[in-house]
Formats: structure tokens, C-alpha cells, sequence
């Protein structure tokens, strides 16, 4: 008898895990129909979602403010989900913006074919800025932000941002124009 009861215990145990497992058969149209969430995390080899060839082209040459088919240079789907990519923490994130107010150079290529965008606070770029360097098909992003407060110009470091990676330091702030890129790695002693 007690082993009856320990089999029944066992089955109906069983029997649990499998429902909560896969979903019962009158709910299984409305589970496929809703939605997958997004993973918490890109991997390394993450690419941005994209509804057909993405080229960042057209924005070479212009202002990170101004609009190329539509978009502001951030605002594009791709570099969004880019910069999403590279830097997953939001908090560090929002400090990718362009403030209306903000201070932008025009966008321009820089070695390998990337495309580098720079911004910074208004009267204070000296201190906070920020670069994204992504190639034209919103691949292979990297993110760079610099908050320089309470730091003497003989100690300036930028935090970096890849997919799949954690951020490093390296020397200077963001770089803003070709010559500048790629950033020095910091030398020790």
C-alpha cells in the first residue's frame, strides 16, 4: 500500500512539471500568439535588428541633430539597437543623447571604413561627452562615454562599450574626429 501511494505521489508529481513545462492544449494558440520577450543581454555577435540594408552613408558629413530619411543619426533603429547592444545598462545609456542644446561635429569616417559621431553637453564638452563608432551597416558598435568631473586633464579616461564585452577604460576623452580614433589604450607606470 505505502508504495502505491509513493508511485501515485511520484506520477501525479510528474504529471505537474509536465504541465507547467509546456502549456495546456487550450491555451496554445494564445501563448504562440503573444509576443517573445527580448533577451536580457546581446552576445557578442549580436547585430541590430533591421527591416532591410541599413546604410549610415548618407549621415557622413552631417550633424548628429540633422535628419537623414527620416531619422536623427541616434534615433535610427539601427544604432539605437546598437548602442542597446554595446552598452545594456540604461542608466549609462541616457548619457548617449543629443540634447538639443548639445554640441555636435559633423559625422565622419574614420580608419576601416566606421563611421564615428560625437556629441557633448553645451559649454561643458570638456567634460561630458560621448562617441558611437559603428560600421555603415550598423554593425560593430562602440560606444564611448566621458564624465570628466573631478578629473584633472592629467588623468582623463573615457569608458568604452562593445557587445559581449565588459567596458574598459582607455586614455583621453571621446574622440571626435578621425586622427583621434582609435582612443590610446592607458598605460600603467
Amino acid at each position: 500500500m505505502k508504495i502505491a501511494l509513493a508511485a501515485g505521489a511520484a506520477l501525479l508529481s510528474l504529471s505537474a512539471c509536465a504541465q507547467a513545462e509546456s502549456p495546456p492544449a487550450e491555451n496554445a494558440d494564445t501563448v504562440k500568439s503573444q509576443p517573445k520577450a527580448a533577451p536580457a543581454a546581446a552576445s557578442a555577435d549580436a547585430k541590430p535588428a533591421k527591416r532591410g540594408p541599413v546604410d549610415l552613408t548618407p549621415y557622413v558629413g552631417k550633424y548628429p541633430f540633422d535628419v537623414v530619411n527620416g531619422h536623427r543619426f541616434l534615433d535610427h533603429p539601427a544604432v539605437r539597437a546598437a548602442i542597446a547592444a554595446a552598452v545594456p545598462d540604461a542608466k549609462k545609456r541616457a548619457a548617449v543623447a543629443f540634447e538639443d542644446d548639445g554640441l555636435g561635429l559633423p559625422i565622419v569616417r574614420v580608419d576601416g571604413g566606421r563611421i564615428l559621431v560625437w556629441g557633448g553637453a553645451k559649454r561643458a564638452e570638456d567634460r561630458y561627452n560621448w562617441a558611437v563608432v559603428i560600421a555603415p551597416d550598423g554593425s560593430k558598435p562602440e560606444v564611448c562615454i566621458y564624465d570628466g568631473v573631478g578629473c584633472g586633464e592629467d588623468f582623463q579616461a573615457a569608458e568604452w562599450f562593445e557587445p559581449g564585452h565588459a567596458s574598459i577604460m582607455k586614455q583621453g576623452t571621446c574622440p571626435s574626429a578621425d586622427e583621434d580614433y582609435p582612443a590610446a589604450e592607458i598605460a600603467a607606470g
